[in-house]
């Protein structure tokens, strides 16, 4: 395969054909393994825990991702449901992303469980019980 100008130089050529159908990794120096489907989801779950995991984010980029305020963030921190840690020389405070990541997945599967049980509640009747009893007082 012979390949023109600029990007000749700066991509290798892979060594083997690729079927579109099968996922693949290519080394940095171009040579290629075709994977099992498997095989590749264990090893985009190994390139996602050593580049995303580890990564520092600020308050504000973790209250992005979380759909709250950095001064929010700052509440959760305090209370200890995400680790956090300072940069020395500016005492910002720093959280990691699996840890965000972590507390927004045990958000939603709280929330999720609220609904159920709220949804379960008023299957048996139970807010028509409260909305009685509120009506007798009033």
């Amino acid at each position: 395969m012979e390949r023109k100008g600029a990007l000749a130089m700066s991509m290798p050529v892979i060594d083997a054909v690729v079927r579109a159908d099968r996922p693949f990794v290519i080394q940095g120096y171009g040579k290629t393994y075709e994977l099992t489907e498997d095989e590749f989801n264990a090893a985009m779950r190994a390139a996602d825990a050593l580049s995303d995991g580890a990564r520092l984010l600020t308050t504000g980029q973790a209250a992005d991702i979380l759909g709250v305020t950095a001064k929010t963030v700052a509440r959760i921190i305090d209370a200890g449901r995400i680790p956090s840690s300072r940069l020395s020389a500016t005492g910002h405070r720093m959280v990691e992303y699996r840890d965000v990541i972590r507390y927004k997945e045990q958000r939603e599967c709280r929330h999720g469980l609220l609904e159920d049980a709220r949804t379960l509640a008023t299957g048996m009747g139970a807010y028509d019980a409260v909305d009685a009893a509120s009506t007798e007082r009033g």
